[in-house]
């Protein structure tokens, strides 16, 4: 959100005020003055209007607090099967239940499992790299980048081996864009590769209802177990199935990910 949007709200300030704060240099944000109007702030930054008297004890002498900047939080999560992609569901263990098991298992907090949700979906029975983020930022950019976006890189085995005249007609129809039943649009281009006559890895630029098996389903074959490798770059090589980790500073830089002010 712009900052004079952002300050007019509150309840200590009218745009007039709002105006003359940043005009005067009294607005800090992750301790700097910042006097752009345009400025665009959210809820991971630390922003303060500079005070003759110290109005929170918090902040430092001379600033009053006008919001504490909230802690990002991204976490790669190996999901394991049986285990629905949901916050809450009354019926199966979610993701959500995933990690606060895991937390309480280490005695550690888990109330900021609450502030995170999913970014994509993987069904049920399916396996592998989710990410999960307090950042909407990141998750728009990752769900809705399109064919030049992250991509998604999935290995699994099918019912039947294929010929080798088979899979050289899947790897083409897959390369061009495939008509999936019930969908207006082709598929984006997509790349498989064989790695045995009954076992593929596909990399995909976008995510569709079901899309892997609905895929296989239009090229003839089905799918007998799904594992999601990676997802924007993020891989679960060496993490085991259940197991999960935060992002690591780099990986954030990469997408773009918001981080704790130093």
């Amino acid at each position: 959100m712009r900052l004079d949007r952002w300050l007019t709200r509150q309840p200590q300030l009218n745009r007039r005020l709002a105006l003359h704060a940043l005009a005067a240099g009294r607005v800090r944000i992750n301790g700097q003055t910042v006097r752009d109007p345009l400025h665009e702030v959210g809820p991971f930054d630390a922003i303060a209007l500079t005070a003759d008297t110290l109005a929170d004890n918090d902040a430092p002498p001379g600033e009053i607090r006008l919001q504490a900047p909230r802690r990002p939080r991204h976490v790669l999560l190996n999901k394991p099967a049986g285990v629905v992609t949901a916050c809450h569901d009354p019926e199966h263990p979610t993701v959500i239940d995933v990690l606060r098991d895991s937390l309480e298992s280490r005695g550690e907090d888990d109330g900021w499992l609450e502030e995170i949700h999913h970014v994509g979906r993987l069904d049920r029975a399916t396996t592998g790299a989710l990410l999960l983020t307090n950042d909407g930022d990141v998750s728009s950019r990752i769900s809705d980048a399109g064919l030049d976006g992250p991509a998604k890189r999935y290995r699994m085995g099918l019912e039947q081996p294929l010929s080798e005249a088979a899979q050289a007609d899947a790897i083409s129809r897959v390369a061009q864009g495939v008509l999936l039943a019930n969908d207006a649009r082709p598929t984006l281009p997509a790349r498989l590769e064989f790695l045995a006559a009954d076992e593929a890895r596909l990399t995909l630029h976008e995510g569709r209802h079901h899309h892997v098996k609905r895929l296989w389903r239009t090229l003839g074959s089905r799918v007998v177990w799904l594992h999601r490798e990676s997802v924007a770059g993020l891989s679960v090589a060496g993490l085991a199935v259940g197991d999960w980790r935060e992002l690591t500073r780099d990986e954030c830089l990469r997408l773009g990910a918001a981080q704790a002010h130093e």
